[in-house]
């Protein structure tokens, strides 16, 4: 099959590394498959770049032209991520139905869109939701027989560390830590750092022997707070870390404090794989991934926070309990199924045209 992935976002956000994924996920499966990028991407940056990477003129305009070469005489099917590419994808998937091009698009946030043009059109065949909650956020604004929702998928390869966990433990001074409390987050409000920060500082029970370890935030920006709230012994920031299971391995659980509207974050579904018991707030569709792994507390609720911090870290027997059960969750989350769920949308599709 002739797949072409197109995102209009320049930033690396979660929907670009779940397009990159995908795109690479189907090439394994034997398809012919594309990532479109625009000429600003970030991606662009990288020392290597895959030969199937192609890179879209400077001005949105003339995408067509490239997309055209790409698909050919047909048949083939445009999967658009962000809103721009999505727009698009709705109004020139009219003008290719008739060369059996099909055009679908990613939905991967919960707030509803402002425009509802696009999710009628006759272009756009289906939308791929990757949460049940996204996927009620569009009930009013797209028809519901183009509704489908799959999860997204995370490759083995990011929950394989590569580096030996005694010597990850070493460098950040975690050898007489009693449990290791993750969170992979950023500098945005929305990810929850200061809540997090917070609440561990607030804890007064089994969480006060735990040593907290941030990953993907600045340390220059966080290191005030964590002196004035006294606990600089018992957080790390780690900062920006590529692999991150290398650091996910050495820990006892997973806290994914967001206070946005996060649909089917990465980080949490990272965790998941990695087989570690998570703590989440109840935002956007996180609800869907906590199930059975872990516990749920109210975005903005800094107590809630910390009891489910003293909770998760004082009883191992539990944690065991919900590691076991985020390892058999982990299957909902690779990136095989979600190809493979993908692939069988796509000739569903298809065969409609």
């Amino acid at each position: 099959m002739r797949i072409v992935t197109l995102t209009s976002s320049s930033i690396f956000s979660g929907g670009v590394h779940q397009a990159l994924y995908q795109t690479a996920g189907l090439r394994d499966l034997g398809h012919e498959a594309w990532l479109c990028l625009p000429a600003d991407s970030e991606l662009w940056l990288r020392p290597e770049i895959p030969a199937w990477w192609v890179r879209l003129p400077a001005k949105w305009i003339q995408w067509r032209d490239t997309l055209e070469s790409l698909i050919g005489d047909g048949p083939a099917l445009i999967h658009a991520f962000h809103n721009r590419a999505l727009k698009l994808a709705a109004l020139w998937g009219m003008i290719w139905r008739r060369r059996g091009v099909v055009c679908v698009a990613h939905r991967g946030i919960i707030t509803r869109p402002k425009n509802p043009l696009p999710y009628w059109s006759p272009g756009l065949r289906r939308v791929v939701a990757n949460s049940w909650a996204c996927a009620r956020s569009l009930s009013w604004h797209c028809p519901a027989s183009k509704i489908r929702v799959l999860a997204n998928g995370v490759p083995d390869e990011r929950v394989r560390p590569r580096r030996d966990a005694a010597l990850v433990r070493a460098e950040w001074k975690l050898d007489t830590a009693e449990l290791v409390l993750g969170n992979i987050g950023n500098d945005n409000p929305v990810k929850g750092t200061e809540a997090l920060i917070r609440a561990f500082a607030e804890v007064q029970g089994a969480a006060r022997s735990a040593v907290l370890l941030l990953i993907g935030v600045t340390p220059g920006l966080w290191q005030p707070l964590i002196r004035r709230l006294h606990v600089e012994d018992r957080v790390r920031v780690v900062g920006y870390y590529d692999h991150v299971s290398d650091l996910l391995q050495v820990c006892d659980a997973f806290v994914f404090p967001s206070q946005g509207m996060d649909s089917a974050p990465n980080a949490l579904l990272e965790a998941v794989r990695m087989g570690l018991p998570v703590i989440s707030t109840d935002v956007g569709g996180c609800p869907d991934i906590v199930d059975g792994n872990g516990l749920l507390v109210r975005a903005g609720r800094t107590e809630e926070l910390s009891r489910a911090l003293d909770f998760m870290c004082a009883d191992s027997g539990r944690r065991a309990v919900w590691a076991a059960r985020s390892r058999e969750l982990s299957s909902r989350y690779t990136l095989e199924a979600r190809c493979l769920a993908l692939q069988n949308l796509y000739e569903d599709v298809m065969r409609e045209c």
